[in-house]
């Protein structure tokens, strides 16, 4: 576990602290310099007074103590000693020895004790001779009582030591002030430069009035515009890689290349067990359309076919389209099946026929589809040979038509029969009302393959005893519209096992675009999250690229929301959707992982090695994390690993496992 790093002193603080201190020393030494100087003066005042005290007496004394009338003599030194400040009177006969003594203990009301012994002010002794012409008669000796001089210093620093803090807390407050609006620019700057970080390279720092944070703000403004402009410059590359290595430049969809490879790791992936049908489309003679109406007229005819095709399937979560060749084109629609792909063939079949340049043709022979459907994992060449034979079977036939392959291979899967949709949807709503799920984890490891970034969740039901993988019950539980209360307990019985181990394990758990759809379960989800931020804290949402298409408002929402509720966001199925990747620019994703048919046979292709690249420049310049999806082999480990990949998961590093250990 990383060691927290201790909190730095903010800038704003060191110079608050520096200025507040240089303030207080200055007022401190100014205050201990007025008092000095006021018991200076005191002192000095009552020297004084001790003096003009005594010579004033001495004056008095002489004509009485010339009549040797000590008693008259008594009364004016009491007279004077009890109306000032004096500590002791006493007179001196000639002979020096005192006749008349006054004396005050040394009581000070209303001065502290430790204020008296710290000042400790002397009390001077004044002296004066009482003479009768040139004859001695004696002498005085007055000291004054600095119990006065102690009240006023005490009176005078009390006032000192409001004032102080009066001007204190101003100073403080007006260098506050100051220091915030010299400092703003800097707040501003570092704003720009957390949006930077965000892949936000619109923001602009304002220009401070000061020289040297101006210049600042001109530098980060110039980086955050290179920065941006670099940026575009990444994703309009990788961008123009996709199309021209794996689209179709005529109808924009994808190639043959693209699609086939796609379809390759569909169906031969050990993740899960691929369910979904294949539809083959051709339109014959299309040379002769060329022919008679141009070649301009007969790509218009083939990017309208491509526009009817797009729009068809736009409702189908990880459907693709490619243009094989000519005018022929390929459908792959994952989790349709039986009635649900007889209805899309011969929906599609009815709308392309009714296209504006299909009927130019003025023949009703020329449209056919092929349909092949598999519950299972199979060979891709087995699967598109069981789709031409559909298709030849339809061409065949004449009219302008679909066929869909019918071998009893295509819709048996090892161990079971297949089941009829009514009892798939008894079997799923069992499943969710008894919470009967369990879990697989699959590790997704680091570049190293020394550290496990996260564990991968695989769902499974159990039905007839057998668990079912995600693969074979999702397409169902989509069909009846079950996702978003599929995903809801996944996500409740995740929290449930996340707080209950506790530990720092992170987990990634797949939501599918249906639940993102769902407004409804979008807010459960955030509510969730907000009640368990300690579940959230080790948890990745993974959401396919689909979604960004599907559900973008959604999807924004969710992702904004992990920066204030702690969890992680990671894009599945990266490169294949045919998104814009200018959404990573925006959106805090923390994982991209890269679809499997990228890293399928990924040895053998430099295309898809030169995407890859492309992609962890990217993402790594946006602090996000590329994962590698379906390394089922060791020539693939071998091509990726040098690339700098940050992780990757799949039968060749770990097989899902039931238990973490």
């Amino acid at each position: 576990m990383n060691k927290k790093e201790p909190r730095s002193i903010t800038l704003k603080l060191m110079l608050l602290w520096f200025t507040g201190l240089l303030m207080a020393l200055l007022l401190v030494l100014n205050f201990f310099l007025n008092v000095s100087s006021a018991k200076e003066y005191m002192q000095q005042q009552l020297g004084s007074h001790a003096q003009d005290a005594a010579t004033s007496l001495g004056l008095l004394l002489s004509t009485v103590i010339d009549a040797n009338d000590l008693v008259s003599a008594e009364l004016i030194i009491d007279a004077m000693f009890d109306h000032g400040y004096y500590r002791h009177i006493i007179y001196y006969d000639v002979n020096g020895q005192a006749k008349v003594l006054r004396h005050a203990p040394m009581n000070i009301e209303g001065v502290p004790g430790w204020f008296v012994s710290q000042i400790a002010l002397e009390a001077p002794e004044g002296k004066a001779e009482i003479m009768n012409g040139w004859s001695q008669l004696g002498s005085v000796s007055v000291v004054s009582h600095p119990g006065y001089a102690y009240i006023k210093l005490w009176e005078s620093l009390k006032i000192e030591l409001v004032w102080f803090a009066l001007i204190s807390a101003v100073a403080f407050l007006v260098m506050q002030l100051v220091i915030t609006t010299i400092l703003l620019p800097l707040t501003r700057i570092e704003k720009q430069a957390k949006a930077v970080r965000n892949r936000d390279f619109s923001f602009r720092a304002p220009m401070p009035k000061t020289r040297e944070l101006k210049r600042v703000a001109v530098a980060m403004n110039s980086m955050s515009d290179r920065l941006g402009k670099m940026f575009g410059e990444q994703l309009s590359l990788i961008e123009h890689l996709r199309t021209q290595s794996f689209h179709d430049p005529i109808t924009g969809l994808g190639n043959r290349a693209e699609f086939d490879g796609r379809l390759k790791a569909e169906l031969e992936s050990k993740q899960s067990a691929a369910v979904g049908s294949l539809c083959l489309i051709q339109l014959s003679d299309f040379s002769s359309y060329n022919q008679k109406h141009g070649r301009r007229s007969g790509d218009d005819l083939l990017i309208e076919i491509a526009e009817s095709v797009k729009s068809s399937v736009a409702q189908v979560a990880g459907a693709f389209v490619a243009r094989r060749s000519g005018s022929d084109f390929s459908v792959f629609l994952p989790g349709i099946v039986d009635d649900q792909a007889d209805k899309f063939a011969n929906d599609l079949l009815h709308k392309l026929s009714g296209l504006h340049l299909v009927k130019q043709i003025c023949r009703n022979d020329v449209l056919h589809i092929g349909v092949a459907s598999t519950l299972t994992n199979m060979p891709l060449p087995v699967f598109l040979s069981e789709a031409d034979m559909a298709l030849r079977s339809a061409q065949a036939a004449g009219p302008n038509g679909w066929q869909r392959y019918v071998g009893e291979s295509s819709f048996a899967t090892p161990g079971e029969a297949v089941r009829q949709a009514s009892e798939w949807q008894k079997i799923l709503l069992e499943a969710f009302a008894d919470k009967n799920i369990t879990f697989h984890y699959q590790p997704v490891y680091g570049g190293d393959r020394a550290t496990i970034l996260h564990h991968q969740v695989l769902s499974r039901i159990e039905v007839n005893g057998e668990l079912v993988v995600a693969g074979v019950f999702i397409p169902m539980a989509e069909r009846f519209s079950m996702l978003a209360d599929f995903d809801r307990l996944v996500v409740e019985k995740m929290i449930e096992l996340v707080e209950g181990k506790g530990g720092e394990i992170r987990y990634c758990v797949n939501l599918s675009v249906h639940s993102l759809a769902d407004e409804p379960f979008v807010e459960w989800f955030l509510r969730k999250m907000k009640r368990h931020p300690t579940a959230a804290k080790v948890l990745i949402f993974e959401i396919s690229e689909y979604s960004l298409q599907l559900a973008s408002e959604s999807l924004e929402r969710v992702v904004a929301a992990s920066v204030k509720l702690g969890y992680e966001v990671s894009i599945d199925k990266f490169g294949v959707a045919a998104v814009p990747f200018a959404y990573l620019q925006h959106l805090s994703i923390h994982y991209i992982k890269v679809d499997h048919s990228f890293i399928r046979d990924i040895q053998h292709s430099r295309d898809n090695q030169f995407f890859l690249r492309s992609v962890l420049q990217i993402a790594h310049g946006q602090d996000i994390q590329v994962i590698a999806v379906g390394v089922e082999f060791e020539d693939e480990w071998d091509s990726i690993e040098p690339l700098g990949i940050d992780g990757a998961m799949g039968y060749y590093l770990c097989r899902p496992q039931e238990h973490i250990d």
